[in-house]
């Protein structure tokens, strides 16, 4: 089924093919929606030093198999005009988006005696202002629709002090749905957020998979696909659930 054909869906952090960001794009592409990514390699190199790629084409190539309209775009989303500029290049080639999925986030571990002003300032501005400043343009347009902020379920319990910085801007985007959903409900926009729980994109050892596989009700490790499939779920959602905080079964 072509669900979501004639849909137009806005989604940050993209940039590797095993992400969740990219099996995201698979499954809403699957379901006929055009798809407009953006991705910051630099971020990437940075995480992932030693499994760095250079993966846009591929995961463009691969999307296009399904028919759809695939554009992207790398771009800094700690730059203050970074959620206008994303728009107006969506806009402009695809046509105005009606889901917007914030996947992107930056999470730097760093001791807490060692934080910083500069290392909590950049949290803030990926985790807090670029999500917060493009659900704003999303309602700027006057676009009907969905909105999926995706979380880390720190509201669950400590994730450690070295992730303090992550956790408590998340934590914000959390605070997201909750706050703006009455108001975003009148103009037959849904805003929810989306706690994928642990998922296997390559930053897990041996030891971490065994001790999630021990912990997990499922007894297995959740994959990429598992989170884009609950995505498209809400996304499809009859009732229109808004201002929730969906967490995934761990």
């Amino acid at each position: 089924m072509k669900i979501f054909e004639s849909e137009v869906t806005l989604i940050t952090g993209v940039g590797r093919r095993i992400g969740i960001g990219a099996a995201i794009c698979r499954e809403i592409a699957r379901h006929g929606g055009d798809i407009f990514f953006a991705y910051w390699n630099e971020y990437d190199k940075e995480v992932f030093p030693d499994k760095v790629t250079r993966d846009t084409e591929e995961i463009i190539n691969e999307l296009k198999q399904f028919g759809v309209r695939v554009e992207s775009l790398e771009i800094d989303l700690s730059k203050p005009d970074a959620a206008q500029t994303l728009f107006q290049q969506a806009e402009e080639t695809l046509g105005a988006p009606t889901i917007l999925i914030n996947n992107a986030a930056c999470c730097i571990e760093t001791g807490f005696a060692e934080l910083s002003s500069e290392v909590l300032d950049r949290h803030y501005a990926v985790n807090v202002r670029a999500v917060t400043m493009l659900c704003s343009e999303f309602v700027k347009r006057a676009n009907e629709g969905n909105i999926i902020n995706l979380i880390s379920g720190q509201s669950l319990g400590s994730m450690g002090a070295s992730h303090i910085a992550y956790t408590i801007t998340k934590a914000a985007v959390e605070m997201l749905a909750i706050q703006l959903a009455p108001e975003l409900d009148e103009l037959n926009i849904r805003i929810n957020s989306v706690d994928p729980g642990p998922v296997d994109t390559g930053w897990m050892t041996e030891d971490i998979r065994q001790e999630i596989i021990k912990a997990s009700s499922q007894g297995r490790i959740s994959l990429p696909k598992d989170t884009a499939q609950l995505i498209v779920s809400i996304l499809m959602d009859k009732d229109k659930k808004t201002g929730q905080t969906i967490h995934a079964e761990r």
